[in-house]
This record gives C-alpha cells, structure tokens and sequence, in this order.
C-alpha cells in the first residue's frame, strides 16, 4: 500500500481524476457565478499536488517517508472524489495544506540531494 510504485500509480490517477475535474469545474465556472473559480483553484492546487507526488514517488525515500507520501496522495484522491461530487467550498484550505506538504517534502529532498552531491 506504501510501496514507491504503489503510491505512484495512485498518484497517476490523481493526476488525471485531477486534470478531468478541473476540466468540468471550468465548463461550470463559464455557466455560473463566480463561486466555482473556488473549485477550480481548489482542483487546480490538487492536480499540482499530485504531481509533485508523481514526482517524489521517483525518489528514494525511506519508509517513513514512503508512509507520508502516500498518506497524501491518498488524501489528494479523496480531496478530488469530494469536489466532484460534493463541491466543497472549504477545499481551498484542504488543498493549499496538501500541496504545501508535498511542496515542503520535495524542496527538503531536493536541497539533501543537492548538498551530497557537492
């Protein structure tokens, strides 16, 4: 469940159930007010999250961090499964908290793996 290649092929279709909601929040978005650009940011921060999740399921991360990762991802998923069919306002929070997470976990990476290779 926390393997590298498990949380990457979730992390794929988070991805894509992303990319596709964002697709139907902004065919709303042209047929509503302008409460929907809340759910379109919203998706928009959760496709970024989960690419950065694709991107850090490439690395070699412990299994701490492994747990992490795809403790987040999983949340990515659900996050997008409750916008879709529940269009929650309070998204923006929950997606701005996830990719800040991942955001923070990859730039540590990213900086370690900088340091060690001088």
């Amino acid at each position: 469940m926390y393997k590298p290649k498990t949380i990457r092929l979730f992390s794929l279709v988070a991805i894509v159930l992303s990319a596709l909601s964002l697709l139907l929040s902004g065919v709303m978005m042209t047929q509503a007010n302008g409460m929907f650009f809340v759910g379109v940011l919203s998706v928009a921060l959760l496709l970024w999250a989960s690419i950065i999740g694709y991107q850090l399921s490439s690395y070699p991360l412990n299994e701490d961090d492994c747990k992490k990762l795809g403790l987040r991802v999983y949340l990515i998923l659900a996050a997008v499964a409750v916008f879709m069919f529940a269009g929650v306002v309070g998204g923006l929070v929950v997606s701005t908290a996830l990719l800040s997470s991942l955001w923070g976990m990859k730039k540590n990476y990213d900086e370690w793996d900088g340091k060690s290779a001088r």
